[in-house]
């Protein structure tokens, strides 16, 4: 009976950890205009998350936000431009927090 448990919860577990690709090939739960350059949001991100920003073969950086099973909670697109960046978020789960919001321009009166 034990076993059986553990098997259950660690399947579901599993079952709750997004991948990488799984939450950047899903929908923009939301997306972002910001005046600061594609390296100062993405270094905030990374920098207020304690992660870091990947760059992207397109010149693009991403920012991972990772629960504690090590799954993806939140994603972060960076983009150049003019001379700002645009800012694609998605969220696969929700996140104690919102540090992130300083980074993008967020209140939370928005």
């Amino acid at each position: 009976m034990k076993i059986r448990l553990a098997v259950v919860f660690l399947s579901a577990l599993v079952a709750g950890c997004a991948s990488t690709q799984t939450v950047l090939s899903g929908p923009v739960t939301e997306t972002f205009h910001s005046p600061q350059s594609m390296k100062e949001v993405a270094f905030c991100l990374a920098n207020k998350n304690n992660t870091a920003a990947l760059e992207q073969e397109d010149g693009s950086r991403v920012v991972l936000i990772k629960n504690g099973y090590g799954g993806v909670s939140l994603a972060f697109s960076i983009y150049p431009e003019g001379t700002g960046s645009r800012i694609d978020y998605r969220k696969k789960f929700g996140t104690i927090g919102g540090v992130w919001k300083q980074c993008v321009g967020k209140t939370s009166a928005n």
